[in-house]
């Protein structure tokens, strides 16, 4: 991914400040499902652990990055990416 390819549809659609807003964990761990990029993940579990710092929740977010993580892409260019 470069620079110019930052922004992600769910960033743009879903940002963190209105998904981590919710209150059961049900839906913020679908919403983090749909996340496909570690950068992505990133900026949620930064605004949570800046915001309201559920332990819950960031467990879900780093649980998802080590799925990505593991799982290869067909459009990863064999760089890898730092888990949470």
């Amino acid at each position: 991914m470069t620079s110019s390819d930052d922004s992600d549809p769910i960033v743009e659609k879903l940002p963190p400040e209105r998904l981590l807003a919710a209150d059961r964990l049900g839906p913020i761990r679908a919403g983090i499902r749909c996340m496909g990029s570690i950068e992505t993940l990133q900026q949620y579990v930064a605004y949570e652990t800046k915001n309201q710092n559920r332990t819950q929740v960031q467990a879900a977010i780093r649980m998802r990055a080590q799925q990505l993580h593991d799982t290869p892409s067909d459009e990863c260019d064999g760089e890898t990416n730092p888990i949470l």
